[in-house]
């Protein structure tokens, strides 16, 4: 809702560049309200209703900046998640980045756990939302809320903390990292495809996971530097 026909033209001009690169789109109908006493043609009658449909809850939160989306889709198209998964996996009305914020927050995040997380991080969406949303900022607090609440499976609430660990460790997370490396080039075989993996089968239930190089990014990098 904007208020007045000037700032509707902004964003009749932003929208469908944003979304497909169009000049204007087929979608776009003006009303100008009922008739006036001097026009013959035109309703009696014009009403509007606006539906609330749980904004005004997300106002008062923090996740208030999503107010702002104008459902261009311009986040989804460069997500390399939405561009992996498509719009059906994300469960509910809004697919990609924004539905990953804008589900949670209608639906409760306690239904709604694992959209958060669908993201890299790479903050593509960021850069090229039109109207400046940060959305890599708003999925990381959704993530934090997760970890307070303890909406997370226990034993993946295990596995970031052993990681974390590990991660302050240089010496061992780099032993670690190469032998991971190298045993999961081996589970790839001649195919060079990973069909199952232990522990997070889930991953490799839908899709053939790429076996690595056999070498760390830190081995290539200096093989590379030589």
């Amino acid at each position: 809702v904007v208020p007045t026909l000037e700032d509707a033209s902004v964003l009749l001009r932003l929208l469908p560049r944003s979304a497909t690169g169009q000049a204007i789109t087929n979608y776009v109908s003006l009303h100008t309200g009922p008739k006036r006493l001097e026009e013959s043609d035109g309703p009696q009658q014009f009403h509007i209703v606006l539906v609330d449909n749980g904004r005004s809850k997300l106002l008062a939160g923090e996740m208030r900046e999503m107010l702002r989306c104008i459902r261009c889709g311009a986040c989804m198209n460069h997500c390399p998640v939405y561009q992996a998964v498509g719009g059906h996996a994300y469960g509910w009305v809004y697919p990609g980045p924004m539905g990953n914020i804008l589900t949670p927050s209608y639906v409760g995040l306690e239904n709604a756990v694992a959209l958060p997380n669908a993201a890299t991080m790479c903050n593509q969406c960021g850069v090229v939302c039109p109207v400046k949303i940060p959305l890599p900022d708003l999925m990381r607090t959704l993530r934090e809320e997760q970890m307070a609440r303890g909406l997370k499976p226990w034993a993946e609430r295990m596995g970031l903390a052993l990681w974390g660990w590990a991660a302050q460790q240089p010496a061992l997370y780099a032993l670690g990292t190469r032998i991971a490396a190298r045993v999961m080039k081996w589970m790839g075989g001649s195919e060079k495809l990973i069909h199952r993996l232990p522990f997070v089968s889930g991953w490799t239930d839908g899709r053939d996971f790429p076996a690595p190089a056999g070498k760390t990014f830190r081995e290539l990098y200096k093989a590379q530097r030589k």
